[in-house]
């Protein structure tokens, strides 16, 4: 089970950077989306983890429960809304820059590092 970003495996890892507009929304990449089969009005969850959160599409039940967490939609530009519980618990502002790192079924997303701080 991964908990955090040390939990996954890096040796084939592709990542790109987006930044979170002001509606609290980020842009999933069409090579994301393509391989994750990721199209307009698919059904995706986001799971909060320690340093980041998982996003994959929705496979489980149609209510959330305490053990599932809600289910979001991709729109048509391919951009989905990240919770504010989420953005507030991983501490991101609207603007700011995300990494996101594809894995074989889902994206793992975080806080821009800074390098050399």
């Amino acid at each position: 089970m991964i908990r955090s970003f040390a939990d996954i495996d890096k040796s084939e890892l592709r990542g790109m950077i987006r930044r979170v507009d002001g509606l609290g929304r980020i842009l999933i990449p069409m090579e994301y989306r393509k391989e994750l089969g990721l199209e307009k009005d698919v059904r995706i969850e986001i799971a909060v983890l320690d340093d980041g959160m998982l996003v994959r599409p929705f496979t489980g039940p149609t209510e959330p429960g305490p053990e599932r967490p809600a289910a979001r939609r991709i729109d048509t530009l391919g951009r989905v809304n990240i919770p504010v519980a989420a953005r507030r618990m991983l501490d991101i502002a609207l603007h700011e820059e995300l990494e996101m790192f594809l894995l074989w079924d889902g994206m793992f997303i975080r806080k821009k590092l800074v390098r050399g701080a």
